[in-house]
């Protein structure tokens, strides 16, 4: 009988301690799920992300005479419209250089709090243009110390006029070019006509120096790197850059004042992994249905390159280079994408296929190589420039980047003996 009761008294112990453990475990588990309801319940800049991703927005003075400050304003208001709707950076770090003076400029960091987006401002510089290899180091270097991260981005609002050297532009296309720009005035035509073709000659930068700068620096190596800038999509610029960056973003033809549509593109960029393709789409149908008032701007074109891809496709030239001699003439009827006189950017792959003439195996490799190359392209049926008076020209092919090779242009037989691309062909 003492066994007995011994034994149920035991039992109902172990009962009682069972009991107790599951209540103890029933208590833990809804507390940590209260905790992770409530976080979640958070308002967004409230709750604490770790840092993944650093975008620097670089935007330098432009110059007296076509100055794109007023576009940047625009550019800058687009993202934070974006980042508001996302409700916040999350995991990305934004820094933005803008100068509104020749000599100074400002290092922002935009901040989103109780949702909207402010302005912090760093650091302000008075020692002009941060146009050589040690000034862009020093700038990246800063960049790198405010806003630490795994992944670097760059955008790079400008006028652009591709891989040209500085100091390759004649007199007479500099007075040539402000000679349309007199015309356009003369003939009444809105501001938004401007491009972002050329300009700021003073403060240009050479695309080896901006490479050579982003080597040397504490970022190293870029994400991407995004040029809000004119004729930027070539080949020659892609070859310069293909050690700094893993994807170069730009236009092969020129891109109107306003330049990327940030609102559109921003959430598809400013993601860890950005979605390129979707950035592409938002900017074509940005400018497909772009327009001023009552007047249509339906111009726009570009084009995501790989970088890492680029010693392939130079396997493929050196191979077509060795045959046919990149540079040489072909028929005149090769796809132009420039307003220049003469033209200075030809379509590539309608060069190089036209140069090859009716060698389908060494056009077939060269289309792969491409593929590889180029993985996302949009371009509008016809692209504008501020340089000729009808401004719109039919985009018959566009493969995504240009190659100045077969031009006769001034500034492009001036600047080869100093370009890499060449040097590497020869």
């Amino acid at each position: 009988m003492r066994k007995q009761f011994l034994y149920s008294y035991i039992a109902k112990g172990a009962q009682t301690l069972l009991f107790r453990n599951i209540i103890m475990l029933l208590c833990v588990f809804l507390s940590s799920f209260i905790v992770s309801c409530s976080k979640e319940d958070e308002p967004d800049d409230k709750k604490e992300y770790t840092k993944e991703k650093t975008i620097f927005v670089y935007m330098p003075w432009t110059g007296s005479a076509a100055n794109l400050y007023k576009y940047f304003v625009i550019n800058i208001k687009d993202m934070k419209k974006a980042i508001i709707e996302q409700k916040g950076l999350k995991q990305t770090n934004m820094l933005v250089l803008i100068a509104n003076d020749p000599n100074k400029s400002h290092l922002i960091k935009i901040t989103y709090r109780n949702g909207k987006c402010y302005d912090d401002t760093l650091k302000t510089y008075n020692d002009g243009a941060m146009n050589t290899p040690s000034k862009m180091s020093s700038l990246l270097n800063e960049v790198v110390k405010i806003a630490p991260a795994p992944i670097y981005s760059m955008m790079i609002g400008s006028h652009g006029v591709g891989w040209i050297y500085t100091g390759s532009t004649s007199r007479s296309m500099l007075q040539s070019i402000e000679a349309d720009r007199a015309r356009n005035k003369m003939l009444g035509l809105p501001i938004t006509r401007q491009t972002r073709y050329f300009g700021g000659s003073d403060i240009q930068m050479n695309i080896d120096d901006l490479a050579e700068g982003i080597r040397n620096s504490n970022m190293h190596h870029l994400q991407f790197l995004l040029f809000d800038d004119c004729y930027m999509a070539n080949i020659e610029t892609a070859y310069e850059l293909r050690n700094v960056t893993d994807y170069l973003i730009g236009c092969p033809t020129e891109i109107m004042g306003h330049g990327m549509p940030y609102y559109e593109m921003w959430k598809y960029l400013a993601s860890i992994q950005p979605d390129y393709g979707k950035a592409v789409d938002g900017f074509y149908n940005f400018y497909s249905n772009y327009e001023i008032g009552n007047v249509k701007y339906h111009y726009g074109t570009i084009s995501v390159t790989d970088c890492r891809k680029v010693d392939n496709m130079m396997q493929v030239l050196s191979a077509i280079n060795s045959r046919y001699r990149i540079g040489r003439n072909v028929d005149s009827n090769l796809q132009v994408l420039d307003g220049y006189r003469p033209a200075a950017f030809f379509d590539f792959a309608d060069y190089i296929h036209r140069l090859c003439n009716n060698n389908t195996v060494l056009k077939g490799q060269f289309d792969k190589a491409l593929a590889e190359l180029v993985p996302y392209e949009r371009h509008t049926a016809m692209y504008f420039s501020s340089l000729t008076e009808a401004g719109e020209h039919i985009i018959n092919t566009c493969c995504g980047l240009t190659i100045s090779a077969p031009s006769t242009n001034a500034m492009v037989i001036n600047s080869k003996p100093r370009s890499n691309f060449y040097a590497s062909l020869r």
